[in-house]
């Protein structure tokens, strides 16, 4: 699935990370498929927060994704693993 980085905020070191086709994300699909990329600190109906070495990612519902913590050229990478996380434990709706 291809995706798209963007900056949401000048004065924040935070990266959204969507899919170009507005895919949502269930959460429930995505516990499970992501902890293999980092520890799952919490879920809840509407987000799940994951903490990797030194960022956080947090996973919505909506299909959102904020990478805290890194830089461009890492939330692409990181971007790309969690999609292909995502995408192999069917959590992509």
């Amino acid at each position: 699935m291809e995706f798209y980085t963007v900056e949401p905020c000048a004065t924040s070191n935070a990266f959204e990370v969507r899919s170009k086709r507005n895919a949502r994300i269930d959460l429930d699909k995505a516990e499970k498929s992501l902890s293999r990329l980092g520890e799952v600190l919490a879920k809840t109906p509407v987000v799940l927060v994951l903490k990797r070495e030194d960022c956080s990612a947090s996973f919505y519902a909506s299909g959102r994704i904020m990478l805290k913590g890194v830089t461009k050229e890492e939330a692409e990478a990181l971007g790309k693993k969690c999609f292909a996380a995502l995408e192999k434990g069917g959590a992509f709706i």
